[in-house]
């Protein structure tokens, strides 16, 4: 018979396992491994947001569309680092539909930047 916990004995563990000097040893043992790890997150971030404002910049689209331009290509980004060829590509194909139909972003564009993330969707929707 599986033993079902209550509020008090979710706390009571969640008190004992976050613990502030075991977790700051646990931070202080990993702290370069995650420093070097979040240099290398962050400098293909920019890489990314540099390339597509380039790009925006040369389709001449300014103001506050540019940030959604800037969310899908982050947003396929962080997909695309994780998943395989034939994920990133239907992923790419979700998400320029989603951009285009929740936003209405230009399917060219949206599918140019996803090309220059390495991303080679099927079709525009």
């Amino acid at each position: 018979m599986p033993l079902y916990r209550d509020g008090i004995m979710m706390f009571e563990k969640y008190s004992k396992k976050y613990n502030p000097t075991v977790i700051g040893t646990r931070f202080t043992d990993v702290q370069a491994t995650a420093l070097a790890r979040a240099q290398a997150g962050l400098n293909k971030v920019d890489t990314i947001r540099s390339m597509v404002r380039d790009y925006l910049d040369s389709k001449g689209i300014t103001g506050g569309v540019r940030a959604l331009y800037l969310a899908f290509a982050l947003k396929l980004w962080a997909h695309v680092e994780r998943q395989g060829n034939t994920a990133s590509n239907k992923i790419a194909d979700g998400l320029i539909a989603y951009f285009n139909k929740a936003y209405g972003l230009d399917t060219t564009l949206l599918t140019d930047i996803a090309n220059a993330i390495i991303v080679k969707p099927s079709a525009t929707p």
